[in-house]
């Protein structure tokens, strides 16, 4: 319901010619069909139910209110039609036209930020806004919340939808005509930015080099974005000590995470997702601070770091940013491309200091004569019934079938680790650990396959020793992913994973 001002009082319903009335600049089309729609409930019920609205200019009037409704008695070839008139006020006249279109027209999310900004606007003037500082028990002016209700929303949604009217105008016009104006989430994220960054994020849209909103977001950030690394190593080092019993890292928007979602947000990742019924499960990821948190914790400047299993390179970049050398395999060269340019032209890190290797982590083949090279290994393995697969590569170990083979193939590959991994010293508190990321797996046939026991079971065998063992808890989507997996199959939600911190003496 709009809300009008009690100025604007409604005079006899008068019959006044069709000729007569000027209709000034719309705000919005005419919509043709819902001019026949009123055209054919005039003819059958043999009146107009509700009047047209004018204002007298003399000899003609204008149209105030009932564009469809005047249009359909043109179109049904009336001379004359049932209207009210008011007294001309430009004022009061571009109100009733706004009040109209925000109620009865199909409006974008940025149309509809920009005529309630209007409205607001409007009734300022007419003194009939609520003024910070209005005595809320007693007063007729109109609050935000009153303005909500008339709009049938609540007072969130509504001062919500309203901030999209911060947008950048040209952003708003380049928009305006696209899918993206009708996504108020999007929008109302969007107009948070600085003008360069929403002006960048318009033209990626708009001329196709993003079809994701969120990957043109995180391009145009990072773009007008200066990178302070000594301040994100400040920072991370304030979570080394603190009391954690369970390890639990929440999405931020920090240099780090901006940085990591360069590859980790890239549509053109080449992994296949598994489908779980119908839910699609996220792409893995480790949470930057996830990884700051080991690198700072067990390495320093300078320290050489190694991932077997880099998939969107989470940890060879938050390494890099935070002034290590790098060593990464993965069997995606196009990942360890994004990995590439990003590192380089975002950390500072020289090329001679990151290397990446397109092969297999588990075989470590560029390092097969080598010992004690790293100062620390950092990876997130993939799982067993792994959900993402990068192809049809026989060393992808999403590939591997059975529990034995997954075993075997992790076995070989903490050996290699072993191997290379620099040893540790209890008396002298130096330590340089293999910290492994794992989770469980399922198999219908064969139950929960706790991988953290497996690989405690094979580092065992191998003379590693457990460290440390810590409980990590996962990203809220991945929570609700397990929810709609578990109920179907009678499993407890699993919303965690482990972290196993093994070492060499």
């Amino acid at each position: 319901m709009a809300v009008t001002p009690s100025t604007v009082e409604t005079t006899t319903v008068v019959e006044i010619a069709v000729s007569s009335i000027k209709v000034n600049t719309r705000l919005r089309a005419t919509d043709h069909d819902k001019v026949r729609d009123i055209a054919e409930s005039v003819e059958g019920l043999g009146r107009l139910l509700h009047p047209i609205c004018v204002s007298n200019h003399g000899d003609e009037y204008h149209l105030l209110s009932g564009l469809h409704r005047l249009e359909s008695f043109k179109y049904l070839g009336r001379k004359t039609i049932p209207a009210t008139i008011q007294e001309a006020d430009p004022l009061l006249e571009e109100l009733i036209e706004v009040e109209e279109n925000l109620v009865s027209a199909k409006l974008s999310a940025i149309d509809e930020a920009r005529f309630i900004v209007r409205w607001e606007d409007i009734l300022k003037q007419l003194g009939r806004r609520a003024k910070t500082g209005d005595n809320r028990w007693n007063r007729s002016a109109l609050t935000s919340k009153d303005l909500a209700k008339s709009r049938g929303m609540s007072r969130a949604t509504y001062l919500y939808t309203k901030s999209i009217a911060n947008l950048h105008p040209e952003v708003q016009d380049l928009l305006n005509e696209t899918d993206w104006s009708q996504n108020k989430m999007d929008l109302v994220n969007l107009a948070k930015e600085k003008d360069a960054v929403q002006l960048e994020v318009a033209f990626l849209l708009t001329t196709g080099e993003c079809s994701s909103f969120k990957r043109a977001l995180t391009l145009s950030r990072i773009k007008h974005h200066p990178f302070n690394w000594k301040a994100e190593q400040t920072r991370v080092k304030d979570l080394i000590g603190k009391p954690f019993s369970v390890q639990k890292f929440n999405g931020n928007s920090s240099d780090l995470s901006m940085l990591c979602k360069l590859v980790s947000e890239d549509e053109s990742c080449k992994v296949t997702k598994h489908e779980w019924g119908t839910q699609s499960s996220p792409l893995a990821a480790m949470h930057p601070d996830h990884s700051a948190y080991f690198i700072n914790y067990y390495s320093n400047e300078g320290d050489l770091v190694l991932d077997p299993f880099a998939g969107r390179g989470t940890v060879p970049l938050v390494a890099a940013a935070l002034g290590r050398k790098v060593v990464a395999y993965d069997l995606s060269s196009d990942n360890l491309e994004k990995i590439k340019d990003a590192a380089l032209q975002h950390t500072g890190i020289s090329s001679e200091d990151l290397t990446l290797h397109h092969s297999c982590g588990v075989a470590l083949d560029h390092y097969k004569n080598d010992e004690d090279n790293f100062d620390l290994i950092l990876t997130d393995p993939p799982f067993l019934f792994g959900v993402e697969q990068y192809g049809e590569d026989p060393r992808d170990l999403c590939q591997v079938k059975t529990v034995d083979g997954y075993v075997t193939k992790m076995t070989e590959c903490l050996t290699n680790l072993k191997r290379l991994i620099k040893p540790s010293c209890w008396e002298t508190k130096e330590f340089h650990p293999i910290v492994l990321k794992v989770g469980s797996g399922r198999r219908s046939s064969q139950g929960l396959i706790d991988l953290a026991t497996e690989f405690e079971i094979i580092a065992r065998g191998l003379g590693l020793v457990l460290h440390d063992k810590l409980i990590n808890v996962l990203d809220s989507q991945w929570g609700m992913f397990n929810v709609s997996r578990c109920i179907d199959h009678k499993y407890s939600v699993k919303v965690h994973e482990t972290c196993l911190v093994l070492v060499k003496y």
